[in-house]
């Protein structure tokens, strides 16, 4: 009977997508989904750690008065019907007992109030808050308001001693109730990737087993378009074949492959999107690609990769996708532009988040992405035209500031002023570290030194209350602070020149591939026949360089099969032993790493402080000199990431992924995904051992870029001073010796002429 119930719900689900295509009413079918939804009603429960809500440590509330707040979001598919926050805090030894609390707010709506009493200060407390379900939304934020007090007749609300450090292992559980959803394209990218949900994205793709590489490069470009979306979160696309998924999942159908689940799946005649609802669960979603061909899967990937802000309704075919305008280098949609100052309104997603409030609020933060080959070296800095508000203190010198950090490296602070604005009357430069002045400038200048991949700018504002007579504070009770949207930062005038190969431009930015958002100038090589776990990191690899550049692929080349002309002026990401490919690429003796049926071979570079030393003298290259080649047959887990320069097209890139075992690739998915390996990632060979990761930075090295004339010879000369020295004095003896015939001719004909007069 159940296997027949089965069939029956199956049969019901088919009969659902053919109705769809016809446009035939489906209101029977989907009332009989409906009914076996109303009788099991899915109720899970999700726990949200603070530390997966991007707390890495304990959450300080200095000074009374001041403010947490925790954001979090609610699944578009789910409702919450219960909700409870239980959070350990320890209360500072200071404070007075009744008079001091903790107030917890969930989106501005009081939920309870924590006493801290007798005895349980300096102590680590557990408190337990109903969440009431009737104000979640979308978006939550939990708002904890801090009150403090200490013993003493003239208590300063910003006593050091008034303090609670909330433990970064707090959490939020919540009982959250199954939705069923309409079958609507306009819901997308929901629910296969939702906004509200910060956990890392898990998207199921499926296909067919009689799937071409053309079907795999869709599978790619579709999973860079979700890693756009999922940006910090993270994102993985486990791929399978046949299997019918039991989550919200991806299906590639063409009308000669299709998944053993819709084999009677009608045939179509365009590029189609449809979504339709599981065949035995009805709270899941299928989002089904569709095309007659692989060819038709591209062209509806990039219809939903470019145009989902246009679809609607259950199913919908793509016309026609071009491309007008070619993508430019540098465009990346995650990467400031080195075009024009850049507002930092436009670095954040909400003109709220400039602005913060208490006595000691939470810092300002503005995160930013940059090329990895933007060439900083000896500047004097970028440059920040910074203008910020805040509420004046009551006088002079209060102690009131506001502190500059970039990366969690404190730069400077800045007195606040009883004129209650910064940087527009008088604006200070920031010195660099090899300055040495403190001079007065017309903007805020960052060091170079600080700015890579990824950065992060803190604003931090800081008021100190005053007591006057008999304890009676001279602040208000609420202080302000904004930095102004039309702040900028100014990129401008850089040029773009790296030394390669560096993996860690590549783990960190997807460079140099992102280079071009589109992946235009990219071709990816699998092995002929490729096992799936192959073609499962290039999906995944896929995934990250949207997420490092902010816009698909969509013009990546995969290929298993090359020419040297396929291959020349476009940047290479290998993935698994192409042995062709690596006899190309240099002599056998001359690879940094061999991987290849469990024989292991890893030249080691020279580390010889002597060496080093000598650096004004060696060439950069001589500086990766081997000086150990090791080889070794070894079974278990390894895997290893190298870069070496394109043996068809210099300063192009060739970027392998590598393998001992198939099952072994998902040590490299695993590692791009994690911030703590990608943080030890550099050099031209990276290996992955289980939970361990080592760089090496061996073998010949190139530069990728341009420089002017002048600045490329001052580079690669200014670590050479003797041997600057001696060609300076070299063009010197040159010049003057020219100079010197050059005045000699002058001067005989000048003496030819006045005899002549003569």
């Amino acid at each position: 009977m159940r296997i027949k119930r089965k069939i029956q719900i199956v049969a019901t689900a088919l009969g659902l997508a053919l109705s769809s295509i016809t446009g035939a009413a489906t209101s029977d079918s989907e009332q009989l989904i409906r009914s076996e939804v109303s009788d099991f009603p899915i109720v899970t429960e999700r726990i949200i750690q603070f530390s997966q809500l991007g707390y890495n440590g304990s959450i300080s509330m200095l000074g009374s008065e001041s403010n947490a707040y925790i954001g979090f979001g609610s699944r578009l598919d789910e409702v919450i019907s219960k909700g409870m926050l239980s959070f350990d805090f320890t209360p500072s030894p200071a404070l007075r007992s009744l008079v001091s609390h903790l107030k917890v707010y969930l989106n501005n709506e009081l939920m309870g109030v924590i006493s801290i009493n007798d005895g349980d200060q300096g102590k680590k407390i557990n408190a337990d808050i109903p969440l009431d379900p009737r104000f979640f939304s979308n978006f939550n934020q939990l708002h904890i308001e801090f009150i403090g007090d200490t013993e003493g007749l003239c208590a300063n609300p910003n006593h050091p001693s008034i303090w609670t450090e909330i433990s970064q292992s707090s959490h939020i559980a919540l009982q959250v109730q199954k939705t069923v959803l309409k079958s609507d394209l306009n819901l997308l990218p929901a629910p296969f990737f939702d906004e509200r949900d910060f956990s890392q994205v898990n998207i199921p793709f499926v296909m067919g087993k009689h799937y071409d590489l053309s079907e795999v490069k869709a599978a790619g470009v579709l999973a860079s378009y979700f890693g756009v979306l999922s940006d910090w979160r993270g994102a993985r696309f486990p791929i399978s074949l046949d299997e019918l998924p039991q989550e919200n999942a991806i299906v590639f159908v063409t009308n000669t492959n299709k998944p053993a689940f819709l084999q009677d799946f009608p045939d179509v005649d365009k590029p189609t999107l449809q979504m339709i609802s599981h065949p035995e669960n009805p709270y899941i979603k299928l989002l089904l690609i569709i095309g007659r061909d692989s060819k038709d899967l591209n062209d509806a990937v990039m219809g939903l990769a470019l145009g989902n802000k246009i679809l609607t309704g259950p199913i919908a075919t793509i016309n026609d996708v071009k491309q007008i305008s070619p993508r430019l280098p540098y465009d990346a949609p995650n990467w400031v532009s080195t075009l024009r100052p850049i507002a930092l309104s436009e670095l954040i997603k909400n003109v709220q988040d400039l602005q913060v409030e208490g006595r000691t609020p939470p810092p300002i933060s503005v995160n930013f992405r940059l090329a990895p080959d933007l060439f900083t070296w000896q500047s004097r800095g970028i440059p920040l035209d910074l203008r910020y508000r805040y509420s004046p203190p009551s006088e002079e010198n209060s102690g009131s500031r506001m502190s500059l950090s970039i990366n969690s490296q404190f730069i400077e602070a800045f007195n606040l002023k009883m004129e209650g604005e910064g940087g527009k009357s008088k604006r200070i430069r920031v010195p660099l570290l090899d300055d040495g002045l403190l001079g007065l400038g017309d903007q805020v200048r960052i060091p170079a030194f600080k700015v890579g991949s990824n950065n992060e700018i803190e604003f931090e504002f800081g008021f100190a209350s005053m007591t006057e007579g008999m304890c009676q504070s001279s602040q208000p009770s609420k202080q302000y602070a904004v930095i102004q949207a039309d702040s900028t930062i100014d990129f401008s005038g850089f040029p773009h020149y790296i030394e390669m190969p560096n993996l860690r431009a590549f783990a960190n930015s997807g460079f140099p591939f992102t280079r071009m958002a589109d992946l235009s100038e990219t071709v990816a090589i699998l092995p002929q026949n490729a096992p799936i776990e192959a073609l499962q990191t290039f999906i995944n690899v896929m995934g990250v360089i949207g997420s490092n550049s902010g816009y698909p692929g969509i013009r990546v080349e995969l290929i298993d099969t090359w020419t040297e002309e396929q291959l020349k002026n476009k940047d290479i990401l290998s993935i698994g032993v192409v042995p062709e490919l690596q006899e190309a690429a240099s002599d056998k003796n001359e690879v940094n790493l061999v991987l290849q049926a469990g024989e292991r071979l890893i030249r080691l570079p020279v580390k010889n402080e002597q060496e080093a030393n000598l650096n004004w003298i060696l060439e950069a290259e001589d500086m990766q000199t081997v000086s150990d080649v090791i080889s070794v047959r070894s079974a278990g887990a390894f895997g290893a990431i190298t870069g070496a320069e394109s043996p068809f097209t210099q300063n192009r890139s060739l970027v392998s992924l590598l393998a001992a075992n198939t099952a072994d690739f998902s040590l490299i998915d695993e590692a791009l995904l994690d911030s703590g390996k990608i943080a030890h990632m550099f050099g031209s060979v990276v290996t992955l051992r289980n939970n361990e990761v080592a760089s090496f930075n061996v073998g010949d090295h190139y530069f990728v870029g341009e420089l002017p004339i002048w600045q490329l010879i001052w580079y690669h000369f200014s670590n050479r001073p003797v041997l600057l020295a001696f060609i300076s004095a070299f063009l010197v003896v040159i010049i003057t010796i020219v100079l010197w015939r050059l005045l000699r001719t002058v001067a005989r004909k000048r003496l030819e002429t006045d005899e002549d007069d003569v």
